[in-house]
């Protein structure tokens, strides 16, 4: 239990005039715990590389070991290699000391599985399969130890992008394993090349690199439903459909150049454009707007985003970056296998200037499935709409950012008596500065790591955050007999009903269309519940976020960010603008006593571009660039670079395919989408790509002419609707259920209905006190600005203890 004691105040006293105080005694524990734990680190890598040497050298001078009669195990050097990576106490360090029987323990697992179409292997095949894995696992290993020496220099723009696509420690665990699996694939595949027999795709494959209870997840196991959503996701679907640390969901085959896991190619098997010339030529920027949509639509889509969607990176040992552009460091033939740099060419308009050929980037880590498959991806938080980017996906974070009073999560206290999220002191977190540090000033702990990410983005986890907190406080006050624990998941329970009802009674009607909405019974009701077409244990609606979505679809509101963004000071009466990216990881001015106020009315007043191809350079040219080096010359990142880049590391098949997957036609030529795509994009494309079949999702679906009173076009309206669908029919938490294990009651619902996001401001942010009642739409005639003390808001009152029969009672 957290004491008061433990919380981090942050008011300035008297004897502290230079805001040092912050350095509690709290703080300074923290920092020793650490230093200790780095020391601890460091020894144990220092004897884990030794044992390494021994291993591998021990490995190499051996044969492989004799393939068992009885039992198939690990053998011993990898298994030591793999228990000093995991460290004694991790949540995988007993998975490596065994493996199941080849024959009695993997079929006894086999004959769980609902699948009769699954084959089982032969017992040479499985043996062939583990041998293979192992000496993958080896390789990979002894190859992240290299990528450790040369990690990507602090604060640059490729390292602040791996800090905002973060990765976990366990995320790189599994991926280790699943790199053993593709292995192991391969090998099997190779054997049964040269026999006529059945395709060994997804026949169960127990390595004994995961505990029992990873590949069980995959079967068609459920765990007992309790009165609250657990903290990752688990025990909602089955076989733990939505849950975190799963692999994306597959809405088609994957394209793999190889047909496992290489990137995609063209049809022709040559190489596709590069990345980066396609984003120079198609997504250049265009000055454009579209004045009936704020900001706001874009910031409360990330916000979604990362509730929903994490995709893990791979990455070197002890979670260091992975350097894959060469240089004297790293050479070209020293490459990292899970590289996959964006090409460079001659006469680059950012890239020239700083003679460089390359933009860095790496694959996403690979998930295992306990299978014999293509290469899947990683998704680190649930899939569920359930306020993950808030509290965190797994108990470790969720504990860390409650306080453990009154169900109230833990805050800052500023000089002024507000409450800020809790700091985060990491000094490599690619976000706090030293300068900032000497001010007392740190950047912010949240549920989802990439809070920091930009000024909007962490506006709006402080203000969800706060939510939590005055609802928490209101329970407590209707309910006083309330312990901590159950005013926690009373409110989590609520905001995360609030955040489903905004998402689809504010959100989605405006990239989807009221039409869509209507048509598939997606909106909030006003009164009563949702009806459920057929029981959640059937299945169908798996909610696990499709591969598509997460690497392409809902990646389209990064057209919609305009280069700049206007901001108002209130108390000087003045107006100025300031560059996109100098607002990535640069969340500071929320420690103002204007801080907030103002970036609420900038994304509240500030309009979205149009949708189209076209990026502002912001994004393309000056992606996570330093905005405290004062350089003429622009080194960031490129976005779009980046996503065309991930939808090929992800294997998505080209735009032609999806477009006849939607029901919108089979294409054979480019001229066969005109009327269908932007004239000068499609021109673009086509001088680009050999064929039409080769381009990418993204800039196809993205060059699409947008629908009748829907903001994207066809192809993204398809696959994002699919996704929302499915998250809302195939969540058995889902606030407007009946059936959940512990439904809302009718009056509850009428009051969470109340909610808004114009509401949500009103009540957390500071000095706010008119908003338009939609905030993502622009003020109008039909959207008016409104006195909040006029927003209608939700009260808990029907949450009182026994509060039915009182009512009844008194009637």
């Amino acid at each position: 239990m957290r004491g008061a004691t433990e919380r981090t105040p942050l008011r300035r006293s008297a004897d502290s005039p230079d805001y040092i105080e912050f350095a509690s005694l709290l703080r300074t524990r923290r920092i020793r715990l650490r230093q200790f734990q780095c020391c601890v680190c460091a020894i144990l890598i220092v004897v884990f590389t030794v044992a390494l040497i021994v291993s591998i050298s021990y490995s190499m001078s051996h044969t492989n070991s004799t393939v068992p009669t009885n039992n198939v195990t690990l053998s011993d050097d990898l298994e030591s290699t793999l228990v000093l990576k995991l460290a004694s106490g991790s949540i995988l360090h007993a998975a490596f000391s065994s493996t199941v029987s080849s024959t009695t323990g993997l079929n006894s697992v086999l004959s769980e599985n609902t699948d009769t179409s699954i084959k089982h292997l032969s017992r040479l095949e499985y043996t062939q399969g583990l041998q293979a894995g192992e000496q993958a696992m080896r390789d990979r290993f002894f190859a992240d130890i290299i990528a450790a020496k040369s990690p990507l220099p602090l604060l640059s723009p490729e390292s602040r992008h791996r800090h905002a696509v973060s990765t976990c420690p366990n995320a790189s665990i599994l991926a280790l394993a699943a790199v053993g699996e593709i292995a192991a694939t391969k090998m099997i595949l190779k054997m049964r090349s040269s026999h006529d027999e059945p395709s060994p795709i997804n026949t169960y494959f127990d390595s004994g690199w995961l505990p029992e209870s990873v590949c069980k997840r995959y079967l068609d196991h459920t765990c007992k439903a309790g009165k609250y959503r657990t903290i990752d996701g688990s025990c909602n679907r089955p076989r733990e459909w939505g849950s975190s640390m799963m692999p994306f969901r597959r809405v088609l085959p994957p394209d793999y150049a190889d047909g496992i896991e290489l990137p995609r190619k063209s049809r022709s098997g040559r190489m596709l454009p590069s990345a980066r010339e396609v984003s120079l030529k198609v997504h250049k920027p265009s000055a454009s707007s579209n004045p009936s949509f704020t900001v706001m639509l874009a910031v409360f889509g990330q916000f979604l985003d990362h509730d929903i969607t994490a995709t893990a990176l791979s990455q070197g040992i002890n979670g260091s970056s992975i350097t894959c552009c060469p240089s004297l460091t790293v050479p070209f033939e020293r490459q990292h296998p899970e590289c996959f740099p964006v090409r460079v060419g001659a006469g680059d308009p950012v890239y020239d200037l700083t003679n460089r050929t390359c933009m860095d980037f790496v694959r996403s880590a690979p998930a295992p499935q306990c299978k014999i498959g293509p290469r899947e991806q990683l998704n680190q938080v649930s899939a569920f709409i359930d306020g993950s980017a808030i509290y965190g996906s797994d108990s470790e974070t969720a504990c860390d950012l409650r306080e453990f009073i009154g169900g109230r999560l833990r805050m800052q206290l500023t000089s002024d008596n507000r409450t800020l999220l809790p700091p985060s002191i990491n000094p490599n977190d690619g976000c706090n500065r030293e300068v900032e540090r000497h001010r007392g000033r740190y950047c912010f702990a949240a549920g989802d790591s990439r809070a920091n990410e930009n000024l909007h983005l962490t506006t709006m986890h402080l203000l969800w955050a706060r939510q939590h907190n005055r609802i928490a406080n209101e329970l407590a006050r209707v309910n006083p007999s309330w312990s901590d624990e159950k005013l926690y998941q009373e409110t989590r329970r609520i905001v995360g009903a609030q955040l489903q009802h905004i998402t689809y009674r504010e959100f989605l009607p405006i990239i989807l269309s009221d039409e869509r909405m209507n048509e598939h019974d997606l909106k909030p009701l006003k009164s009563g519940y949702k009806r459920q077409t057929h029981g959640l244990n059937e299945l169908k609606n798996n909610p696990t976020i499709a591969n598509n979505f997460a690497a392409a679809a809902f990646r389209f509101a990064h057209t919609l960010l305009p280069g700049l963004m206007k901001m108002t000071d209130a108390e000087k009466d003045t107006q100025s603008y300031i560059e996109l990216h100098k607002m990535l990881f640069n969340p500071y001015s929320l420690y103002d006593a204007d801080g907030i106020r103002r970036s609420v009315i900038s994304a509240t007043t500030n309009v979205i571009q149009k949708y189209s191809t076209h990026v502002t350079s912001e994004l393309t040219s000056h992606l996570f660039e330093d905005f405290m080096v004062n350089s003429s010359v622009p080194c960031g990142l490129d976005l779009v670079s980046l996503n065309i880049q991930r939808g090929r590391d992800h294997g998505l098949p080209g735009y032609t395919v999806w477009r006849e997957h939607c029901g919108l036609g089979k294409i054979g030529s480019f001229s066969d989408l005109e009327g269908h795509l932007d004239p000068q994009a499609l021109e673009q494309i086509s001088m680009l790509y050999n064929t039409v079949d080769d381009v990418d999702l993204y800039t196809g679906a993205l060059a699409e002419i947008p629908e009748s009173n829907s903001l994207i076009g066809p192809t993204f309206t398809c696959l994002i609707l699919d996704q929302f669908m499915r998250l809302q029919k195939g969540d058995r938490f889902w606030y407007e259920h009946a059936k959940q294990p512990y439904p809302f009651t009718e009056d509850q619902l009428v009051e969470i209905r109340k909610s808004s996001l114009a509401k949500l401001i009103c009540d957390c942010s500071d000095n706010v006190t008119h908003a338009q009642l939609q905030v993502m739409r622009s003020v109008s005639s039909d959207n008016p600005m409104t006195s909040c003390e006029k927003i209608p808001g939700p009260s808990f009152t029907s949450w009182k203890e026994n509060y039915f029969s009182h009512s009844t009672t008194s009637q």
